[in-house]
């Protein structure tokens, strides 16, 4: 018992000494951030050309089992299920939803849709602020994950 009040007293005393800076650094290296996504898809060839020629995103690589793409800051990567399930997952799964970010989101909603990409509907306001309305509108890829792309307009470009 007393050598668990030791460990602990010097844990204590450690704790107090390290400088604010030293345990912000060490909390830093713990942080997380998004890097990936990986889809899976039956057909690695028709969802390849679907995000690169549709959607527009760049190949980085490609080969038996993966697609990767960039996507702005992420990766996303395509994986070919040899034997994909025979039904959809179901459950809060079947609710994912990647969204794509846009400088000029009614254009890329032209350029999409002139490239084949089918749209649920029109892009329409889906949030805003004191000074910009956010546009959103989806698609579903061949697999039928479901996609969006949103972006941000000034107001007084929205009111046109």
């Amino acid at each position: 018992m007393t050598r668990l009040v030791i460990v602990a007293a010097l844990a204590s005393l450690v704790a107090a000494v390290t400088p604010p800076h030293a345990r912000a650094q060490s909390a830093a290296s713990t942080a997380v951030r998004a890097s990936r996504l990986i889809l899976r898809v039956s057909d690695l060839d028709r969802s390849t050309a679907f995000y690169r020629d549709r959607v527009g995103l760049k190949l980085q690589s490609i080969n038996e089992e993966f697609a990767v793409f960039d996507a702005g800051g992420m990766v996303l990567m395509l994986e070919h299920l040899p034997k994909p399930p025979s039904s959809p997952s179901g459950g809060l799964a079947a609710f994912t939803e990647i969204v794509l970010e846009s400088a000029d989101v009614l254009a890329t909603h032209a350029a999409m849709r002139a490239r084949g990409v089918q749209f649920t509907r029109e892009p329409r306001v889906v949030t805003s602020d004191d000074t910009r309305v956010m546009y959103a509108t989806d698609f579903r890829d061949p697999d039928g994950h479901v996609l969006s792309i949103a972006g941000w307009v000034a107001r007084r470009a929205a009111a046109k």
